[in-house]
């Protein structure tokens, strides 16, 4: 009997060598992103904020057993322009649950990670952005302009 207890020790022991992959997953809801018209006074105030939010849930599933793993959700835009000679600078963002507006730019740029230790259930984060455009009384002309979002869902781990 003490045999099979040292070898089921032996089988619950992990391995280095045999390396588990975290899956990921990304959910999102909302959009596509509108602005209203701009006014008088969004023109004096410089910003014009999006009228519709872009949620997501961050979900990972077959996690380590051993030590952490961070999970991050990333934002940029595939273009440098919105079209009509409008920057993608031009354009901001801020999660929900924080005051602080960041640019949108071309490269990932973190909006939310979590690190976590092993769980069998996996976990879930979800959170909401916002976004504005800022305005120009001269140099933004009327038109109608566009841009490709990119949000991208990674983990790391030991």
């Amino acid at each position: 009997m003490r045999a099979r207890w040292i070898l089921l020790a032996v089988l619950l022991t992990p391995s280095a060598g045999a390396a588990q992959i975290t899956q990921v997953q990304l959910t999102l809801t909302g959009g596509p992103l509108s602005f209203g018209a701009p006014m008088a006074s969004d023109l004096t105030a410089g910003k014009l904020e999006s009228t519709t939010s872009l949620a997501y849930s961050a979900q990972t599933s077959l996690e380590p057993a051993i030590g952490t793993h961070t999970t991050t959700v990333y934002i940029r835009s595939s273009s440098a322009t919105l079209g009509g000679g409008k920057t993608v600078g031009d354009m901001q963002w801020r999660r929900a649950d924080d005051a602080t507006w960041h640019t949108l730019t071309t490269s990932n740029v973190a909006v939310e990670a979590k690190t976590t230790s092993f769980s069998l259930q996996g976990h879930t984060f979800s959170n909401s952005i916002y976004f504005r455009v800022t305005l120009h009384w001269t140099g933004d002309p009327p038109a109608t302009y566009t841009g490709n979002l990119v949000l991208t869902l990674s983990t790391t781990q030991p």
